[in-house]
């Protein structure tokens, strides 16, 4: 199904509309049961294929299981090892456990909620490149209930291109979700129009760490991906949680930097936002993203007639799915 998803992204005729599947490990589990089959990991195929879904999607990434990021070596961060790293900034992610479902919140207890200028940044501890091994991967996957310390951890030279799988990598590039962990919601949003200094200081040493963290990292594996995820939540359903200008000043030339990077390799770049992002939509096409995932259409002005007559005159093929109505058993292509 590669090639078939392949063409689609690249505008080529096919014969149907690709579907994506993806579920959160809760839903995963009670799927493998009713169809009765072993483990997500080893039938995800055959619970895609039942479904009538194409492939198995990983969110900002295109496949669920094949997804590489290199394994962290720094000290032990005293807080929850988080599947995206926001440990790293400081930032002390807090689990939540109701039954199967597993959720992690970032936003309490922000460790620069008490900093009032700039020049305090600069006896703060950012992240380096030290703190990751870059010659070790770990294959990660979110649609499992599993400490990332247990997922399976492969060399980097191991790491080869599929012809029937999509490779992907991501991590360290949601750039607004880190700005306001680190500093709060409420202040970072302060910042951005009455303490623009700190706002832009703030966020030009997390995008910097960002862009050197994914050159190192598409400089080892970029060659062997097919895909580069981002996953950056600046949407609520109403709207952009920021303007559309605030976003375009402050968070896009950093977007445009890590695209950029993975563009050097070939790779589709796929951005999550859920929600309206329909104000930046354009924006992202712009810098060269080639998959939004989802498309929510129960958002404000995301509903697919609308999407179409406004970027009707943009050449580039955006795919995105979204779960509104789940039949069981039933292949349907709309």
């Amino acid at each position: 199904m590669k090639n078939f998803i392949t063409k689609s992204i690249l505008h080529e005729n096919t014969d149907s509309i690709p579907l994506m599947y993806r579920g959160d490990p809760s839903i995963n589990l009670k799927l493998v049961e009713y169809f009765d089959l072993s483990n997500i990991e080893n039938d995800w195929e055959k619970l895609t294929s039942l479904l009538g879904a194409d492939n198995f999607s990983g969110g900002e990434t295109l496949n669920g299981f094949r997804n590489f990021i290199p394994v962290y070596k720094g000290p032990n961060p005293n807080a929850l090892y988080d599947f995206n790293h926001f440990f790293i900034w400081g930032i002390k992610p807090v689990e939540i456990k109701m039954g199967n479902f597993k959720e992690i919140v970032f936003h309490l207890n922000p460790p620069l909620y008490d900093y009032t200028c700039s020049k305090e940044l600069e006896n703060y501890s950012f992240p380096t490149l030290e703190l990751f091994d870059f010659k070790n991967y770990r294959i990660v996957s979110e649609a499992i209930l599993k400490e990332i310390k247990d997922f399976e951890i492969i060399s980097y030279k191991n790491i080869l291109p599929s012809n029937k799988y999509f490779l992907n990598t991501f991590l360290l590039n949601s750039l607004f979700m880190t700005s306001i962990f680190i500093r709060g919601i409420g202040k970072l949003m302060m910042d951005l129009v009455a303490n623009k200094s700190f706002a832009e200081a703030l966020i030009n040493k997390i995008g910097e760490f960002m862009v050197a963290f994914n050159k190192k990292n598409l400089s080892v594996i970029g060659s062997s991906m097919d895909i580069y995820g981002i996953w950056d939540d600046i949407a609520n359903q109403e709207s952009l949680m920021i303007s559309p200008d605030l976003w375009r000043k402050y968070y896009k030339p950093w977007h445009a930097k890590i695209v950029e990077e993975a563009k050097k390799y070939g790779l589709f770049v796929c951005f999550h936002i859920c929600g309206n992002c329909s104000d930046i939509i354009g924006d992202l096409i712009e810098i060269g993203v080639d998959v939004l995932d989802p498309v929510q259409v129960s958002a404000k002005n995301m509903e697919i007639e609308n999407l179409k007559k406004n970027l009707v005159k943009i050449y580039v093929f955006m795919v995105a799915w979204m779960l509104k109505d789940f039949y069981l058993c039933q292949h349907r292509r709309q």
